[in-house]
């Protein structure tokens, strides 16, 4: 079940987040995550199978008519099972509903970009190195009305 994000969630989210260093994330990272969730944890969101909390992600708005994807992760033996798709179809939902935004964008990795591309997210820039050393950003954008919805991968 997807659901809002809570406070009280925050020490299960963390430690789904930490199973996600080194291969998607940057240790450092993790001061980063706990900032955002201070700012924008009312446009975030965790799975919740049987009690447990296997993945959260959500967006945020951080400039008029801009619409971007945040901090989406999952625990590492249900990646590649549908719940990312499920998770980013909601947060695509909610930006949609937002008449004023024109323009989606996430801000990713070489790691993930691909992922995103399935939305219909195109890469608009690449800069090396960006989030840590290894770790380069992939910013993708995508114009509001074009939202792809995959069924499947």
């Amino acid at each position: 079940m997807i659901r809002n994000y809570l406070p009280d969630d925050y020490a299960k989210v963390m430690e789904v987040f930490r199973l996600n260093v080194p291969q998607f994330f940057a240790s450092k990272e993790e001061a980063d995550l706990t900032d955002y969730l201070k700012e924008h944890g009312e446009s975030y969101y965790v799975i919740e199978v049987k009690g447990e909390i296997i993945g959260a992600g959500g967006h945020h708005y951080p400039l008029p008519g801009v619409g971007r994807l945040s901090w989406d992760f999952f625990r590492p033996e249900v990646q590649g099972k549908g719940w990312g798709r499920k998770l980013i179809n909601h947060s695509l939902d909610e930006i949609r509903s937002k008449k004023h935004v024109k323009r989606l964008e996430v801000w990713t990795s070489q790691q993930s970009y691909q992922f995103y591309a399935k939305f219909g997210f195109n890469v608009h820039r690449v800069e090396k190195d960006f989030w840590a050393k290894g770790f380069d950003l992939y910013h993708m954008e995508m114009i509001a009305d074009k939202i792809q919805r995959p069924a499947f991968f």
